[in-house]
């Protein structure tokens, strides 16, 4: 599920960053500020992708305890199916 929203939020990225690029070099007189603000998205899209991977290798290396539907021995414990 990580995974997941992580590809959603790289996709986002770089959409946002297209859009700086744009609207960058647009005639329109806020065009500039309004490709900073996509730049801002953009760098905070990354942010959260960063705390994702993370999060990702915290659970990968155990550190974050077994799956919520896991008891501590590894059985399962009937929670729901990821």
């Amino acid at each position: 599920m990580i995974e997941a929203e992580r590809a959603n939020l790289n996709q986002v990225c770089g959409m946002a960053r297209c859009l700086y690029d744009v609207l960058l070099y647009a005639d329109d007189d806020d065009a500039t500020m309004h490709a900073d603000v996509a730049k801002l998205i953009a760098r905070l899209i990354e942010e959260s992708v960063d705390q994702l991977e993370k999060i990702m290798k915290r659970f990968k290396s155990g550190e974050c305890g077994p799956a919520p539907n896991q008891a501590s021995d590894g059985a399962d414990t009937g929670g729901p199916v990821s």
